[in-house]
Protein backbone atom coordinates (compact mmCIF):
# COMPACT_ATOMS: atom_id res chain seq x y z
CA UNK A 1 0.00 0.00 0.00
CA UNK A 2 1.45 3.34 -0.99
CA UNK A 3 0.20 6.19 0.77
CA UNK A 4 -1.10 9.18 -0.35
CA UNK A 5 -1.34 7.28 -3.86
CA UNK A 6 -5.22 5.80 -4.00
CA UNK A 7 -6.33 7.05 -7.15
CA UNK A 8 -2.98 5.62 -9.26
CA UNK A 9 -3.63 2.35 -7.43
CA UNK A 10 -7.08 2.33 -8.38
CA UNK A 11 -6.50 2.87 -12.31
CA UNK A 12 -3.62 0.17 -11.85
CA UNK A 13 -6.27 -2.14 -10.53
CA UNK A 14 -8.42 -1.76 -12.99
CA UNK A 15 -6.02 -2.08 -16.04
CA UNK A 16 -5.05 -5.44 -14.29
CA UNK A 17 -8.42 -6.45 -14.03
CA UNK A 18 -9.30 -5.68 -17.41
CA UNK A 19 -6.58 -7.60 -18.52
CA UNK A 20 -7.90 -10.53 -16.35
CA UNK A 21 -11.06 -10.27 -18.09
CA UNK A 22 -9.38 -10.57 -21.97
CA UNK A 23 -8.95 -6.83 -22.30
CA UNK A 24 -6.05 -4.87 -23.38
CA UNK A 25 -4.94 -1.44 -22.28
CA UNK A 26 -2.19 0.82 -21.47
CA UNK A 27 -1.35 3.21 -18.30
CA UNK A 28 0.98 6.02 -18.53
CA UNK A 29 2.39 7.53 -15.21
CA UNK A 30 3.53 11.16 -15.66
CA UNK A 31 5.34 12.90 -13.46
CA UNK A 32 8.88 14.74 -11.80
CA UNK A 33 11.47 12.71 -10.68
CA UNK A 34 11.12 11.43 -7.32
CA UNK A 35 7.13 11.14 -6.81
CA UNK A 36 6.49 7.55 -6.86
CA UNK A 37 5.90 6.74 -10.37
CA UNK A 38 8.99 3.61 -10.27
CA UNK A 39 7.04 2.24 -6.91
CA UNK A 40 3.49 2.57 -8.49
CA UNK A 41 4.91 0.41 -11.43
CA UNK A 42 6.82 -2.02 -9.34
CA UNK A 43 3.22 -2.56 -7.10
CA UNK A 44 1.55 -3.55 -10.43
CA UNK A 45 4.48 -5.47 -11.10
CA UNK A 46 3.81 -7.51 -8.10
CA UNK A 47 0.96 -9.32 -9.89
CA UNK A 48 1.71 -13.27 -9.10
CA UNK A 49 -1.07 -14.31 -11.80
CA UNK A 50 1.01 -12.21 -14.71
CA UNK A 51 3.68 -13.05 -17.23
CA UNK A 52 5.36 -9.78 -16.30
CA UNK A 53 8.15 -8.65 -18.65
CA UNK A 54 9.80 -5.55 -17.67
CA UNK A 55 12.60 -2.47 -19.18
CA UNK A 56 13.70 0.41 -18.40
CA UNK A 57 14.55 3.37 -21.02
CA UNK A 58 18.91 3.78 -20.65
CA UNK A 59 19.85 6.78 -22.14
CA UNK A 60 22.99 5.18 -23.26
CA UNK A 61 20.49 2.09 -25.55
CA UNK A 62 17.81 5.56 -26.52
CA UNK A 63 19.50 5.64 -30.16
CA UNK A 64 19.41 2.12 -30.76
CA UNK A 65 16.30 0.85 -32.62
CA UNK A 66 14.38 -1.98 -30.34
CA UNK A 67 16.89 -1.73 -27.37
CA UNK A 68 14.41 -1.59 -24.95
CA UNK A 69 11.79 -3.86 -27.11
CA UNK A 70 14.58 -6.44 -26.26
CA UNK A 71 14.58 -5.92 -22.98
CA UNK A 72 10.50 -6.53 -22.98
CA UNK A 73 10.75 -9.56 -25.23
CA UNK A 74 13.75 -11.09 -24.72
CA UNK A 75 12.78 -13.52 -21.70
CA UNK A 76 9.96 -14.85 -23.72
CA UNK A 77 11.77 -14.64 -27.22
CA UNK A 78 11.96 -18.71 -27.54
CA UNK A 79 8.29 -18.25 -27.73
CA UNK A 80 8.90 -16.84 -31.48
CA UNK A 81 8.94 -20.63 -32.63
CA UNK A 82 5.61 -20.51 -32.52
CA UNK A 83 4.60 -17.76 -34.55
CA UNK A 84 4.07 -18.00 -38.03
CA UNK A 85 7.65 -17.98 -40.07
CA UNK A 86 7.78 -14.61 -40.98
CA UNK A 87 6.56 -13.15 -37.88
CA UNK A 88 9.68 -15.02 -35.94
CA UNK A 89 12.18 -13.90 -38.62
CA UNK A 90 10.75 -10.28 -38.62
CA UNK A 91 11.24 -10.26 -34.33
CA UNK A 92 15.07 -12.30 -34.76
CA UNK A 93 15.75 -9.76 -38.16
CA UNK A 94 15.01 -6.81 -35.65
CA UNK A 95 17.15 -7.40 -32.42
CA UNK A 96 19.77 -8.62 -34.77
CA UNK A 97 19.46 -12.24 -34.52
CA UNK A 98 19.90 -13.24 -38.11
CA UNK A 99 21.50 -11.59 -40.86
CA UNK A 100 18.59 -9.56 -42.47
CA UNK A 101 17.67 -6.06 -43.49
CA UNK A 102 15.33 -4.51 -40.55
CA UNK A 103 11.65 -4.81 -41.20
CA UNK A 104 9.37 -1.85 -41.44
CA UNK A 105 8.37 -0.67 -37.69
CA UNK A 106 4.49 -1.91 -38.63
CA UNK A 107 6.36 -5.13 -39.44
CA UNK A 108 7.85 -5.57 -35.90
CA UNK A 109 4.81 -3.89 -34.46
CA UNK A 110 2.90 -6.86 -35.76
CA UNK A 111 5.24 -9.44 -34.16
CA UNK A 112 5.34 -8.22 -31.13
CA UNK A 113 1.15 -8.20 -30.69
CA UNK A 114 1.65 -11.63 -32.04
CA UNK A 115 4.59 -12.78 -29.50
CA UNK A 116 3.00 -11.37 -26.87
CA UNK A 117 -1.01 -12.90 -27.63
CA UNK A 118 0.95 -16.07 -27.72
CA UNK A 119 2.46 -15.82 -24.31
CA UNK A 120 -1.27 -14.91 -23.00
CA UNK A 121 -2.66 -18.14 -23.92
CA UNK A 122 -1.02 -19.29 -20.49
CA UNK A 123 -1.65 -16.02 -18.28
CA UNK A 124 -2.20 -12.83 -18.85
CA UNK A 125 0.72 -10.84 -19.81
CA UNK A 126 2.37 -7.19 -18.03
CA UNK A 127 4.42 -4.84 -19.55
CA UNK A 128 6.46 -2.37 -17.28
CA UNK A 129 8.63 -0.10 -19.00
CA UNK A 130 10.28 2.05 -16.52
CA UNK A 131 12.20 5.64 -17.27
CA UNK A 132 10.13 5.47 -20.84
CA UNK A 133 11.44 9.40 -21.67
CA UNK A 134 14.85 7.25 -22.60
CA UNK A 135 13.10 4.71 -24.71
CA UNK A 136 14.23 4.44 -27.90
CA UNK A 137 11.46 5.34 -30.74
CA UNK A 138 11.36 2.79 -32.79
CA UNK A 139 10.54 0.43 -29.14
CA UNK A 140 8.13 3.62 -28.35
CA UNK A 141 6.19 2.79 -31.27
CA UNK A 142 5.66 -0.93 -31.42
CA UNK A 143 4.20 -1.16 -27.66
CA UNK A 144 1.61 0.44 -27.88
CA UNK A 145 0.01 -1.82 -30.81
CA UNK A 146 0.43 -4.56 -28.11
CA UNK A 147 -1.83 -2.57 -25.52
CA UNK A 148 -4.99 -1.64 -27.99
Amino acid sequence: MLYGRGGEQAAIERLLQSARAGVGGALVLRGEPGIGKSALLGLAAAADDFSVLRAAGVEAESGLAYATLHQVLHSVLDGAGRLPAAQADTLRAAFGLREADVPGRFLVAVAVLALLSEVARDRPVLCVVDDAQLVDGPSMEALPHAAA
